[in-house]
């Protein structure tokens, strides 16, 4: 039988199925230091989550799936995320600067 973590590991691998380890590593792991990616945001997540669920939420749709679409489960353990998750964590936080460089813009996202 194939463990969670195998079935992880192929191309196949559903949105659904890495919910599943994010959420199963958030209930067993501690934050080990890990916070939020937002700017300035200091809430402690589990290293397997990007970010708090505040901010994680204010994220477009499309880049959250752009990051689940990349995730490859463990490599919050291996510290090895592939090119295309980097490129990815890349555009939510030009998202994120985007929205916030305007004086009003924390106005519009609340």
């Amino acid at each position: 039988m194939t463990t969670l973590f195998e079935r992880m590991s192929t191309p196949r691998s559903t949105i659904a199925a890495k919910v599943d380890y994010v959420l199963g590593e958030a209930r067993a792991t501690d934050t080990g230091g890990h916070h939020c990616h937002w700017p300035g945001c200091d809430a402690q997540v589990p290293p397997a989550m990007w970010g708090c669920k505040r901010h994680w939420y204010m994220l477009p749709a499309e880049l959250r799936r752009k990051i689940w679409r990349t995730f490859k489960p463990g490599q919050e353990k291996s510290k090895t995320p592939s090119p295309a998750y980097i490129e990815a964590a890349r555009e939510v936080r030009a998202w994120i600067d985007a929205q916030t460089a305007a004086p009003d813009a924390q106005e519009r996202l609340l």
